[in-house]
């Protein structure tokens, strides 16, 4: 089935008024079907969950399983297509003023989807926190290093998690309650962020994501979630606006500590003049 990110049932004929209805709710929102029960599509639609099993196999598929493994797999682009998708619609000469609206428009969309006292919210769990522990997997991973390093400065006690496999469960036997876990979430679900939310889940810790899926945010157990406008799913994916969330996250949490945050960069700065002779700043 060649999705080109949407999918595709060309043989709607045989479709029942009903089963039209699903097919082109599916074509609309691809991304959001993923995460859907059938019981969802059947109260989004205004039809029955009958109705939605009987559809997957009159469109060709064993049941709704085997069609979002497959609608799954359309998404699941290899980095090097991603980048020859985006790039195929640049030239050098454009690049520079096209990378800056595509940025801005990034940046006015998260804006607009970003409520202040979520960022409030969110602030104040982690600057009261006992520790935070950064899941930041793959690309994510430079925003999870800034915000580790920028969070210590301030005197927080800050961890970073595995990114994969089965080392992610060496920090969450640490988790408690009076904890917070931030995720970072991009493109698709992976099964460690399943098991971080089920831990989050049992631990009863604070929880807070930040993802490029607006679904995503919706029926997990965090307490604060943000959206990213990133581009299109099979293209190359900005880093600009989640960057610029972790800096306004920081920036939060030091006006919540403004005093115990000052002090701590003024120990800093008393410990770079000592030592400037022996220890002098760029010096690897």
């Amino acid at each position: 089935m060649d999705l080109n990110r949407k999918p595709g049932f060309p043989d709607k004929k045989k479709f029942s008024p009903g089963q039209l209805k699903i097919a082109d709710f599916i074509e609309r929102n691809p991304e959001e079907v993923l995460f859907m029960t059938e019981q969802e599509i059947a109260d989004r639609l205004g039809t029955s969950i009958a109705t939605v099993s009987r559809f997957w196999r009159a469109a060709g598929y064993e049941n709704g399983k085997e069609f979002k493994l497959k609608l799954r797999s359309a998404f699941d682009t290899t980095p090097a297509l991603k980048l020859e998708t985006t790039i195929s619609k640049l030239d050098p000469s454009s690049l520079p003023l096209k990378m800056l609206e595509q940025a801005t428009m990034h940046l006015r969309e998260t804006a607009e989807k970003t409520e202040p006292e979520e960022l409030q919210r969110a602030a104040s769990l982690m600057a009261g926190a006992r520790r935070i522990y950064v899941y930041a997997p793959g690309p994510s991973v430079a925003l999870g290093e800034l915000l580790s390093y920028r969070l210590s400065r301030f005197g927080m006690s800050v961890r970073m998690m595995a990114a994969s496999g089965h080392e992610v469960l060496e920090s969450l036997a640490h988790v408690q309650r009076d904890d917070v876990v931030v995720l970072f979430h991009f493109t698709r679900l992976l099964p460690e962020t399943e098991v971080i939310l089920d831990c989050v889940k049992r631990t009863n810790c604070s929880a807070v994501m930040i993802t490029d899926r607006e679904e995503f945010r919706y029926g997990v157990p965090v307490d604060a979630a943000f959206y990213v406008s990133r581009g299109e799913m099979g293209e190359f994916h900005s880093m600009v606006t989640p960057l610029l969330l972790v800096e306004e996250m920081i920036l939060s949490i030091g006006l919540l500590n403004r005093d115990k945050v000052l002090s701590k960069l003024e120990v800093l700065g008393e410990l770079r003049k000592r030592y400037a002779d022996k220890l002098p700043r760029g010096k690897v």
